[in-house]
């Protein structure tokens, strides 16, 4: 509640926020690199598409647009990664996880 309170008053006397400085976010980073990043197996299907993490378990996401767009996967796995990780709402940046490597579009894609 008080990290709350804080970002809203950050943000309301336009201080910048540095999620970077979170202990959460830190200790994901730190766990994701760790790992060499996050690999995703990305499988279309006639109803959507799933993409699910190979290197770290329970971490999985989808769709129902059975032709999603990259943008479209990469902000759900954004999602997924943020929310595997407990990391909050107004802590979560697309520029902490980003699309570094894409063997095969919407096949696999490696975060970090």
């Amino acid at each position: 509640m008080m990290r709350n309170i804080l970002y809203n008053l950050a943000k309301l006397f336009q201080f910048p926020l540095r999620p970077e400085n979170d202990e959460r976010v830190r200790d994901m980073l730190d766990r994701i690199k760790a790992l060499g990043g996050l690999d995703f197996e990305i499988k279309l299907h006639k109803r959507g598409w799933t993409a699910e993490c190979t290197n770290l378990r329970g971490i999985i996401t989808g769709g129902t647009n059975p032709k999603p767009t990259q943008e479209e996967v990469d902000d759900q796995v954004r999602d997924a990664i943020f929310s595997a990780f407990d990391i909050p709402p107004y802590l979560c940046r697309d520029g902490l996880v980003r699309n570094i490597c894409i063997e095969k579009p919407l096949r696999k894609t490696v975060y970090a």
